[in-house]
Formats: structure tokens, sequence, C-alpha cells
């Protein structure tokens, strides 16, 4: 037995962990690098993990793949419970987890939602699914290998706003956000080696 196959359960339980973190689309290489393995140690954990998912009626998820990329997402006999989970979100009022995201977007959109989640330190996928859902945020473009999101006209209006730098403080933390953005791509310094003292001249 390889160890490639060896390490196939621990490679699953490790690519499960980064698609539900995710929450997004993931292509080969990417989900590879993250990893630190080979995309083609990721494609056949995936061939086989996708075989288990579909033949168990005993989970509700399946990995939904396009081309390179994986998405794991919920099985479609059991859409009725997202259903109800949205129309339960529309009936209330803006949570305060779906607030802190929205305020988030509004001021560092466009942004990735891995950059949402990070400052907010939780995985944001369903409160950000919520949101796209009832028509504040949309999903703009792609950067890199992330999709990048931003608040809709929509939003404006119900805040009665013409602009988003009519936000309050809107460049102050625009700029923070270009600072902090400077400080997760420096870098990282390269370590001091001591010097030893010159030895003293005896001639």
């Amino acid at each position: 037995m390889s160890d490639e196959t060896n390490l196939q359960p621990n490679l699953t339980a490790r690519i499960e962990a980064l698609l539900f973190y995710f929450g997004e689309p993931l292509g080969l290489k990417k989900m590879a690098s993250l990893l630190g393995t080979t995309p083609e140690a990721c494609a056949t954990a995936l061939t086989t993990w996708e075989t288990e998912l579909a033949g168990n009626p005993a989970r509700g998820l399946m990995l939904l793949r396009k081309e390179e990329r994986v998405q794991l997402v919920t099985k479609a006999e059991h859409h009725a419970i997202g259903e109800a989970i949205v129309k339960d979100e529309f009936r209330e009022a803006l949570t305060p987890a779906a607030l802190e995201t929205l305020s988030l977007i509004a001021y560092l959109g466009p942004v990735p939602r891995a950059t949402v989640d990070y400052v907010r330190g939780v995985n944001g996928s369903f409160t950000l699914r919520a949101l796209v859902m009832r028509g504040l945020v949309e999903r703009c473009d792609e950067k890199g290998m992330s999709f990048r999101y931003r608040v809709t006209e929509q939003f404006l209006k119900h805040m009665g706003l013409a602009s988003l730098k009519d936000l309050p403080e809107y460049e102050t933390y625009r700029e923070k956000l270009r600072q902090f953005e400077e400080q997760l791509q420096a870098p990282a310094p390269a370590p001091t080696v001591p010097v030893p003292p010159a030895e003293p001249d005896l001639a």
C-alpha cells in the first residue's frame, strides 16, 4: 500500500474541512497548495469521497464539480431545509451576525468572503448567502481563486445613501483596510543571524 493511500483518510478529512470553511467553488491547484499536497492526490481523494457521499443516504451533502472546481453542497433531496431557513430569515429582522457582515462588506467591498471571515473570526458562508438572497449583497467578480462581494443598489436605497462614500467615516475605514492588506501581503522578515564580534587586531 502506497504512502498516498495511507494518507487518503486524513487527506479526505482535511479536504472536507477546507471545502466547508471555504464555502465556494475551489480549484484543485489552490486546494493542493493550501493542504500541502498535489492536485493528483486531491483528485484521487475527491473521487473516492464523492462516491461515498452519493451512495450513502445517511449523508446530506454531496460534491458539486465543474471542470477543476469543487464545492461541498446540500443534496437536492434536502433543498427544502435550506428554503425553510431562508424563509425564516426573511421573516425576521437582520441578525447581529448579518448586520456585522453587511457592515464589513459595505466598508471593505469588493472583498473576498475569506477576508470578512478573518475579520469576524467565524465562518460566515450562511450569513453571506442570506444577505445575497435578500438582495443586499451581490457577487461582483473574482480575485485570484476567490469571489468578491459588494453591497447592492438596493442596500444604498434602503440606507438612503447616494454613494458608499456617504457612510460614516468611510475613507477612514478604507485606509485601515489598505494598511491591513499591505500587512498581509508583506513578506515575512528574514531571520537575523547574530554576528560574532571581530577578533582583536594583535598586529
